[in-house]
């Protein structure tokens, strides 16, 4: 029997590809922020980026890369597009040859405002997960995130 091309398949098929894998869940769950956001105009990777500067303040492009695991080009891409935006900008910082990143008063504002969008996602999100679940998943992915650093 052949699937029209609307339908979706109730479950993914399991690939043997843990890389494969991890990038399919983060799509699926950038999909469900970014449909939540969208009325905010922000994406879920704006606004994550946002919410790492806010939580750990000023900080130079390594360190922000550091707690993202992204790499210089797509960060650097990433925080020329939140400038444009307006929604951070660099602050002073004790080597000179280093630029730090703030978030702006208009980044502190899109944020407030697009989280009740953001809890709404998360809360449709846990919403459909045992408890068991979502603590498991928090582990999974701490987990993951450390094993593929350490394998680097």
């Amino acid at each position: 029997m052949r699937r029209s091309s609307n339908t979706v398949p109730a479950e993914a098929i399991d690939l043997a590809c843990a890389c494969a894998t991890a990038r399919r869940a983060a799509r699926a769950v950038t999909q469900l922020y970014d449909q939540h956001l969208r009325a905010s105009d922000i994406e879920a990777t704006q606004f994550a980026l946002l919410s790492m500067l806010n939580a750990i303040g000023p900080s130079s492009q390594a360190t922000i890369g550091h707690h993202f695991v992204l790499d210089k080009t797509t960060l650097s891409r990433n925080l020329t597009l939140l400038r444009k935006k307006g929604w951070i900008e660099t602050a002073p910082s004790t080597d000179g040859r280093e630029r730090r990143y703030v978030l702006s008063k208009t980044g502190r504002s899109r944020m407030a405002a697009a989280q009740p969008a953001w809890r709404r996602a998360q809360e449709q999100l846990r919403g459909s997960m045992t408890a068991k679940d979502w603590d498991a998943m928090w582990k999974t992915f701490r987990t993951l995130t450390d094993a593929a650093r350490a394998a680097r």
